[in-house]
């Protein structure tokens, strides 16, 4: 909101995590640019900051600059920078606009075209619970895998209905006793899965959450096989 006071100061009342922002946008007014170097903030979450700001002051020129140096910020960016940018611009930016869409997809693709660190993404207990808490990234980050990473198969349960797409020798469902056919289930330990091969195209509806394979799975798997118990007693 912007404010003008008696002694013709223009005030912008917003939140304090866009201060640096904030200080881009005049910069920009009065340079054309701004200098991610001169702020604290990383440098990917302040475009993305930059570009929410630009947005809402409908500041075009300021937008496109924001999203061309986002598009090649985030392309490396750590893990928990992308946790706060994914959380940020999927707040900030609802699919009613074709330009928010197109975010959203940078920061999924920052993720999902690094396949090793796609690998060490879905390994982090923070990102299943941010996956958990937003369906729309969750979905977006199943549609957007690389469908060749998985091998076409999915394993279902019949006792108790647990679910898993992506590769056969994912250690969740692969089993050394046992045929194919009667594997047992990561969920509930009975030998009532199965799997067998699927067309991933048939699975886009699937409410899923990321298995650490880079299949998905729609529970949290919670038995403990034997052999684990064995491993962890050992070590």
């Amino acid at each position: 909101m912007l404010q003008e006071t008696d002694s013709g100061v223009i005030t912008l009342n917003d939140d304090p995590e866009f201060a640096d922002a904030i200080h881009c946008m005049v910069s920009y007014f009065y340079k054309a640019n701004y200098r991610p170097s001169e702020y604290d903030t990383s440098e990917s979450l302040l475009h993305a900051q930059v570009a929410i700001m630009a947005d809402k002051y409908d500041c075009a020129s300021l937008f496109e600059l924001a999203r061309s140096s986002f598009a090649n910020a985030v392309k490396g960016v750590e893990i928990e920078d992308w946790i706060a940018i994914a959380t940020l611009i999927y707040e900030h930016m609802p699919t009613d606009l074709e330009s928010h869409v197109e975010f959203r997809g940078l920061v999924i693709s920052a993720v999902v075209e690094r396949p090793d660190a796609l690998s060490e993404f879905l390994e982090k207990d923070s990102i299943v619970g941010l996956l958990r808490s937003n369906a729309d990234m969750a979905t977006d980050l199943l549609l957007a895998s690389p469908k060749t990473e998985f091998s076409q198969y999915i394993f279902t349960c019949t006792d108790c209905g647990y679910m898993h797409v992506g590769p056969r020798n994912c250690s969740y469902v692969e089993s050394n006793d046992g045929p194919v056919g009667k594997r047992p289930c990561p969920r509930c330990g009975q030998y009532s899965g199965g799997t067998s091969e699927v067309c991933f195209d048939d699975t886009d509806s699937f409410e899923a959450f990321p298995c650490s394979c880079g299949g998905f799975q729609n529970q949290k798997p919670e038995y403990k096989f034997p052999w684990e118990v064995w491993a962890a007693e050992a070590m």
